[in-house]
Order: C-alpha cells, then sequence, then structure tokens
C-alpha cells in the first residue's frame, strides 16, 4: 500500500481524539454513575436497618415496660401466660386477644418474633399470612448471639420476596431475658428512589454533553493550527516555499509559536537550496560547457593544421590549463561529497604550524594572479605544533587566501592568540569585504553571493569546503567579522 493511500485512510486528527477524550468522558462518568447507584443502594438498606432496629429497640421497650405491668400484684393473675419456657408458643393475629402483644404491636407488615432466655418462641406477630413466609416463622439462626448481648442484622431472601431482620436482646435489670426478632420487607431501593436515580441521569447526561463540546472546542483549537501547518507542509511538497501560515502573534501556545516559526525558516531555506540548486546547476552547465567547447575547439585547430607552430603550442598549453580547471571543479565536488558523508579520514601527525602556513604561501604566490598579494605571519607562530592533516590544513588557509584576494585585497595578516586551551591564528585582509545580507550564508554549499561576477566564480564551495576539513580535524572556521576595510577569518586549532 503506498503512502498516499495510507493518507487517504487515516482518520482526521479532530475526530480521532475527540472520538478518544469522549469515550473516556462517558466511561468516567459511567463509573460514577455505577458507583452512585450501589452508594444509594447500600446507603438505602443501611438506613432501613437503622430504622427497622430504631422500631426493634422501641418494641422491646414497651415489651419490658408490659411485662413489668404484668408481672405486678394486680396483674399477677394474668402473668403466667406470658415469659415462661413451658409456655407454648402462640401466633397473635389483630383477632386474638393478649395483653402483651395488644400493648406491643409493630406496623402492619412488620413481622415480630419474642424468645424466652433459653431461646424458645413466644410471640409470632403479624398482620400478615405467615404460611407464605415459612422461612420468618423458624428460629433464627442468630438467636444464640442476640442472647449474648449482641445485635444482629441479616438479609433473607426468599422466593418472592427479600427482608430485612433485625434481632435484639432484650435487658432487664441488666441481663438477658429474651430476645426481639423484627422483619420488614426490603425497600425497593429503585422505585423509592426514582427521582434520585432520574436526577442522577440527567446531571450524568449535562455533564456528559458539556464536557463532549469542551472536548470538541479544545480538540478542534488544538488541530486547527496543525491543520494549517499540513496545508502548508503539503503547498511546499508541491514547490510553493512561501505558503500561507497564521501569523505566530496569533497564536498564544509557546510550542505551536516555536513551531510555526520552525516551518517558516525551514520553508525559507528551501526556498534558498532550491534557488542555489538551480544556479549551481546553471554554473556547472556554464562552467563545464564552456573550457569543453573551447578545448574542443583549439584541439580541431591544432588537429586539422589551421594553426601551426607557436600558436598550437599555445592552444595545447590552454586546453591543458582549461581541463586542469574542470578537473579542480569535479575534484572540489568529490572532496565535498566525501567529507559530507565522513568517508575521508586525515593522516594526522605532528607537524610544525609554521611550516604549513609557508607551503601554503609559496602555492599561493605560484598561481598566476595571486603574485602580488603581502602575506605577513607573526613570529608567535613559529614555535607552535598541532596535529593535523597537512594536506588539509593547507589547503583551508590557500581557500581563505584566495578568497581574500579575489575580494580586492592587497595584504593579508596571520595573527596568533591563545584562549580556552586553543590557538586561534586569525586571517586579517584588506579587501572589501562582505556584504552584511550574504554572511549568513556564506558557509552554504554552493552559495556564491548575489553580485553577478561571484555567480561565474567556481561552485561555491571553498569555505563549506574549508570548514568541513577543519572539523574533519578537530578544527573549527568562523567569521570573526567582516567590513568595507577589513574581514577577518579565525582558525581554532587544539594546542599541542
Amino acid at each position: 500500500m503506498s503512502t498516499s493511500s495510507q493518507r487517504a485512510n487515516g482518520i482526521p486528527l479532530l475526530r480521532f481524539w475527540t472520538r478518544r477524550y469522549t469515550g473516556v468522558l462517558i466511561a468516567i462518568l459511567l463509573f460514577l454513575g455505577v458507583g452512585a447507584g450501589v452508594w444509594l443502594k447500600v446507603n438505602g438498606e443501611r438506613q432501613s436497618f437503622q430504622i427497622l432496629q430504631a422500631r426493634a429497640e422501641q418494641l422491646s421497650a414497651s415489651y419490658i415496660r408490659s411485662m413489668e405491668v404484668l408481672q405486678s400484684p394486680l396483674s399477677s393473675s394474668q402473668s403466667g401466660s406470658y415469659g415462661s419456657s413451658s409456655t407454648p408458643a402462640t401466633t397473635v393475629t389483630p383477632a386474638t386477644i393478649a395483653t402483651p402483644a395488644e400493648i406491643v404491636r409493630p406496623i402492619a407488615q412488620d413481622f415480630m418474633q419474642l424468645f424466652d432466655e433459653k431461646g424458645q418462641v413466644l410471640v409470632n406477630f403479624s398482620s400478615l399470612d405467615l404460611s407464605l413466609f415459612e422461612t420468618l416463622v423458624e428460629t433464627p439462626s442468630t438467636i444464640e448471639d442476640v442472647l449474648n448481648g449482641k445485635t444482629t442484622k441479616e438479609k433473607i431472601k426468599m422466593k418472592k420476596s427479600t427482608w430485612l431482620r433485625v434481632g435484639i436482646p432484650l435487658h432487664d435489670r441488666g441481663e438477658v431475658m429474651g430476645a426481639l426478632y423484627l422483619s420488614t420487607p426490603a425497600p425497593e431501593i429503585l422505585v423509592e428512589n426514582i427521582e434520585t436515580y432520574g436526577l442522577l441521569l440527567l446531571i450524568i447526561f449535562g455533564i456528559g454533553f458539556g464536557g463532549w463540546l469542551v472536548i470538541y472546542h479544545l480538540s478542534r483549537k488544538l488541530t486547527l493550527p496543525l491543520h494549517q501547518l499540513t496545508e502548508a507542509a503539503k503547498q511546499v511538497s508541491e514547490g510553493n516555499y512561501a505558503p500561507s501560515l497564521p501569523a505566530t502573534t496569533n497564536v498564544k501556545e509557546a510550542e505551536l509559536q516555536q513551531l510555526f516559526s520552525s516551518f517558516e525558516v525551514m520553508s525559507s531555506r528551501l526556498q534558498q537550496l532550491e534557488q542555489m540548486r538551480t544556479d549551481l546547476l546553471a554554473g556547472v552547465s556554464h562552467e563545464l560547457r564552456t573550457p569543453v567547447t573551447s578545448i574542443r575547439g583549439m584541439i580541431q585547430a591544432v588537429q586539422g593544421g589551421i594553426v601551426t607552430g607557436d600558436t598550437a603550442d599555445q592552444f595545447l598549453i590552454t586546453s591543458l590549463e582549461e581541463a586542469k580547471r574542470m578537473q579542480k571543479m569535479v575534484e572540489d565536488l568529490l572532496d565535498f561529497a566525501s567529507l559530507e558523508s565522513s568517508a575521508v579520514h586525515g593522516d594526522f601527525i605532528l607537524l610544525s604550524l609554521s611550516e604549513v602556513v609557508e607551503e601554503a604561501i609559496q602555492q599561493v604566490h605560484a598561481i598566476e594572479g595571486f603574485k602580488d598579494i603581502e602575506i605577513d605571519v607573526s613570529s608567535a607562530i613559529k614555535p607552535l605544533k598541532i596535529v593535523a592533516d597537512r594536506g588539509h590544513i593547507k589547503q583551508i588557509l590557500l581557500n581563505l587566501f584566495m578568497n581574500s584576494a579575489r575580494a580586492g585585497a592587497t595584504t593579508i595578516m596571520l595573527s596568533i592568540t591563545f584562549e580556552n586551551k586553543k590557538i586561534h591564528l586569525d586571517i586579517v585582509d584588506n579587501g572589501k569585504g562582505i556584504p552584511e545580507q550574504e554572511i549568513p550564508y556564506i558557509f552554504e554549499r554552493y552559495y556564491r553571493g548575489d553580485s553577478k561576477k561571484k555567480m561565474k566564480q567556481g561552485l561555491g564551495l571553498g569555505l563549506p569546503l574549508s570548514r568541513l576539513l577543519a572539523e574533519a580535524n578537530h578544527c573549527e572556521l568562523v567569521l570573526v567579522s567582516s567590513t568595507p576595510q577589513e574581514t577577518i577569518f579565525r582558525l581554532l586549532l587544539p594546542i599541542e
């Protein structure tokens, strides 16, 4: 699958992140909603148990008082039928007449059981048909705990209903005289709290919708600049190196400001490199086509006998010079490509810096047109030793000397200073300098300046090649300053 088809099948950034943020929000809200529902249910049951226990405690207090009344002298004749372990259990309904039951009556749907201190049931009281609730009538499994003074709570599940049951001990003068169990149907939490659940759902829906709006707005605000940048990158890929981008002042985020600014710089550099590439092709075509045509014509003239004698010899000499110039151009291109890919490694040896400088001066004076350049060297250079490749350092100095000469310099001075454990070798000339607008680009490959005269000179590889040679020797080449009266290049060499 091609890259373009993969891009076509991708999901837009706004939709991608909006979906995911919304999914996370919905998951969080569902978790909170389920948690709130569970909390309401648990809290409802807890409150139901508390209310049931409070009613059971009231009934137990009423039962204790009724027993005290029945055991008084005025009612001694009636007390024998209650509180005795030998008395058979009775099931009391509203139609049954019994003094304790008349005093101790639970509400309509409750079921109450009374047990003596031995766990024998005394009373089963309910207004319901207990034949339908056989599980409730049975003696509770927690009767021993209650008779030992503990309060118990339990949930009893039957086929068609669920009941809550509370068991509390009956205390008389600090001693347990029995147990009272009170049961009631478990409340329907959902039905009883329908308004609460409805309000909870409404709140969740409102928060979810509001959260989606916020997420969409923020995602759109974040992805809009990225979309604009994508469109700008597409324009650059199509050859438009000046795409329309929002002003960085309209972008508030520092990261996006830096991104847009870097993209603008990149577009500008790409445009410049594209122009330099075009100029290079034109320059190489001109530099190669002209000598080739000249060489061909002169050799044909000599071969055809059109010129003879000294003229023929001069034609051959000129052809040889043109061939050497073409060879130098090709070598510069190959050297630059090799250095840029780190494929060339120098022969590093301990050598005298003054000797290398003298060799470069002799070589530049041997070139026609450079003989009249005066080069003064500081005496401080004589004792200095460096570890470097002799040819590389000499090539750097030759390039700098020839650039100074082309800039109209008549005098070049070499001075030495020491700083930060490095030798600072300054090459100072009195040429016309480098225009200020060209200074940022002088170390760019293939850059030959804006003037037509410079456009016809070489391939624009002299300074870029010199910098790469310096880096290959663990040195550094920088432009210190340039004015119409003076230009200073500095070569930083490690001290040995």
